[in-house]
């Protein structure tokens, strides 16, 4: 499992890290890459859009106002896909769009 850190609220005793459930050689090779390709991102550009919508929610509701309906959940995403096509477009950026 691999978290970028945003601020010092995010830093918690990690306890033990074991997991019962295997990992595949394949699981480890994408988690390196992705280690890899992350190690010159820039905190800076990101954003936390879940917080800043948390808030905004519980400024609405403190004001009096009501909250929006909740938004259709969109359907599950394959994340090692997601992931794996993550680290080619980070190759492609850093090696000046070919793979």
């Amino acid at each position: 499992m691999l978290h970028t850190l945003h601020g010092p609220e995010e830093i918690r005793d990690p306890g033990d890290l074991s997991s019962p459930a295997s990992t595949t050689d394949r699981e480890l090779e994408i988690a390196e890459l992705l280690m890899t390709e992350m190690a010159g991102v820039d905190i800076t550009e990101l954003h936390d859009d879940y917080a800043q919508a948390l808030n905004l929610l519980v400024e609405t509701l403190a004001a009096g106002g009501r909250a929006a309906p909740p938004v259709e959940p969109q359907p599950p995403v394959d994340l090692m896909a997601a992931l794996e096509e993550s680290v080619r477009d980070a190759r492609r950026a850093r090696n000046g769009g070919h793979d």
